[in-house]
């Protein structure tokens, strides 16, 4: 990683408080905060592109439910391990007919 120096006043109170809690260096308090405020700022960006394209109105990722009373099988070619055997049959007795 490439390191930077910074030359900055800061909230005094502030980082006693951040020096107190977190421990460490300097270097490490503000790789740290930085690393918050990224993944802080993209998951506004994430939320705003949401608010103007919304998943549900997107054909391409949106994915049709199957209706309620219709069974849906699951392709699946391999043998069903004996511990699924055994959970399924326990479920099946437990439900009311």
């Amino acid at each position: 990683m490439i390191r930077m120096r910074i030359s900055t006043t800061v909230d005094a109170t502030r980082l006693r408080t951040a020096r107190r809690l977190a421990g460490g260096r300097d270097s490490e308090l503000f790789d740290k905060a930085l690393t918050l405020l990224i993944d802080h700022l993209e998951a506004e960006r994430e939320q705003s592109a949401l608010a103007v394209h919304p998943y549900d109105e997107d054909p391409d990722l949106e994915l049709p439910e199957p209706p309620a009373d219709a069974a849906v099988d699951l392709p699946y070619d391999g043998r069903v391990p004996p511990e699924v055997v055994r959970l399924a049959r326990q479920r099946r007795r437990r439900q009311p007919e």
